[in-house]
C-alpha cells in the first residue's frame, strides 16, 4: 500500500473529489426551456396549424378538429385530422394560384376567384389551376355546393371566411403537386344536416403565393451619403496623382 502523507492524502482528494454542481441560473434555463418551445412550435408548424404562412394569414384564426377526410384529397395531402377556421388574407400584393387536388363528394361543387372557376364532377381536372395578381387584404374567393339534376336543391355558395364550410392547412407536401403554403378543404353545409358531414375534403385546394418585390428607393439622407463618399473618393485620387 503506498504511503499516504497528510500532503498526498489532499492531493488525492482534490483529484477524485467530485466537482461542485452550481445552481442552475436564469440563463442556463432559458437555454434549456428556448429548444424545448422551438420543438413546439415546430410541431405545431408541421401539423398544417401556422396562422402566417408565405405571405398570406389566417385572420381570426381558430383551430377546428374533424375526422372523415379521405378519397382523393387524402391521396394527395395524406390523412387530415387538424385545420384552421378563419379569413385568408394576402399580406401584400403578390401572385397567388390556387390549384385543384381533388374532391370526395357526389355533388358539382365549384371553386371561384376573379372571375374564374374550377368545377369537377367525375374527378378529371385534378391539377388545374388559376393565377392572378392580387392586393393585400382577404382574398375574394368561394365554394359552391349543387347537387346534380335537381330542381328542389339550390346551389349553396360560401365565401372565404365562412365559418364552417372551410378550414386552411398550412405548409402541406402533395403527392404530385410539391407543397403548398396552405391547403383549402370545403364542407358542404346544409341544408340537412346544417353543417354537412364536417369532414372538409368534399373540394380540396392548394394554395401559393408569391409576394410582389418593389425596389427600394433611397432616403434623402442615403443620396447625401453616397455623395460625400463620391467626393472623398474623387479627393483621394487627385491627390495621390498629384503626388505621384
Amino acid at each position: 500500500m503506498p504511503d499516504l502523507t497528510p500532503d498526498r492524502l489532499a492531493f488525492t482528494l482534490i483529484i477524485f473529489s467530485p466537482p461542485e454542481r452550481s445552481p442552475m441560473t436564469a440563463t442556463r434555463f432559458l437555454r434549456t426551456l428556448l429548444p424545448l418551445a422551438c420543438i413546439g412550435l415546430t410541431a405545431q408548424a408541421h401539423a398544417g396549424l401556422s396562422p402566417s404562412q408565405g405571405g398570406l394569414s389566417v385572420s381570426g384564426a381558430s383551430v377546428v378538429s374533424f375526422t372523415g377526410y379521405n378519397g382523393a384529397p387524402a391521396s394527395q395531402t395524406g390523412a387530415l385530422s387538424q385545420g384552421l377556421t378563419g379569413t385568408l388574407v394576402a399580406d401584400t400584393a403578390g401572385t397567388i394560384s390556387f390549384t385543384y387536388l381533388g374532391k370526395e363528394a357526389a355533388l358539382t361543387n365549384r371553386f371561384s376567384f376573379n372571375g374564374q372557376s374550377i368545377s369537377d364532377f367525375f374527378g378529371l381536372n385534378i391539377g388545374q389551376t388559376l393565377s392572378a395578381q392580387v392586393g393585400a387584404g382577404a382574398l375574394a374567393f368561394s365554394f359552391t355546393a349543387s347537387t346534380p339534376f335537381s330542381l328542389f336543391t339550390p346551389a349553396r355558395t360560401y365565401a372565404n371566411g365562412d365559418v364552417g364550410s372551410m378550414m386552411f392547412a398550412s405548409g402541406l407536401p402533395t403527392t404530385g403537386f410539391g407543397t403548398f403554403d396552405y391547403v383549402i378543404g370545403f364542407n358542404e353545409k346544409g341544408p340537412n344536416p346544417p353543417l354537412g358531414d364536417g369532414d372538409f375534403d368534399d373540394f380540396v385546394i392548394g394554395v401559393r403565393f408569391t409576394p410582389s418585390v418593389t425596389p427600394g428607393v433611397p432616403e434623402p439622407g442615403t443620396w447625401a451619403l453616397m455623395g460625400l463618399g463620391l467626393a472623398g473618393l474623387a479627393w483621394r485620387t487627385r491627390r495621390h496623382r498629384q503626388a505621384g
